[in-house]
C-alpha cells in the first residue's frame, strides 16, 4: 500500500503548505492554452464555451487536457436549459 494520494503543488501553495514539506519543483503543469471549441456542440452549447473557456483561460486554469470535460459541460448546461417535451 502507498499510502495517501500526493496534494498537488498549486494546492499546497494556495493553503500554505501546512505540512511544510519540500515543494515538488518537478511536478507535471500542463501548458495554459485555450481548448478549441468542438463542431458538434449546439449553437447555444458554443456560446456557453466561449463564455467559460474564456474566463477559465484568463485565469489560467484551463488546458487541452480539459476539452472533453468542458465539451461535456457545455452539452449537459444545453440539455438542462431545455424545456422536457411532453408527448
Amino acid at each position: 500500500m502507498r499510502g495517501r494520494r500526493p496534494i498537488p503543488t498549486e494546492l499546497k501553495r494556495v493553503t500554505g503548505n501546512p505540512g511544510h514539506r519540500p515543494l515538488n519543483p518537478r511536478e507535471p503543469k500542463p501548458a495554459n492554452s485555450l481548448p478549441t471549441c468542438p463542431a458538434h456542440l449546439s449553437p447555444t452549447a458554443k456560446a456557453e464555451w466561449k463564455r467559460l473557456a474564456g474566463e477559465m483561460h484568463r485565469l489560467g486554469i484551463v488546458s487541452q487536457l480539459d476539452r472533453v470535460a468542458l465539451a461535456a459541460y457545455c452539452q449537459a448546461y444545453t440539455a438542462a436549459g431545455r424545456k422536457p417535451r411532453r408527448s
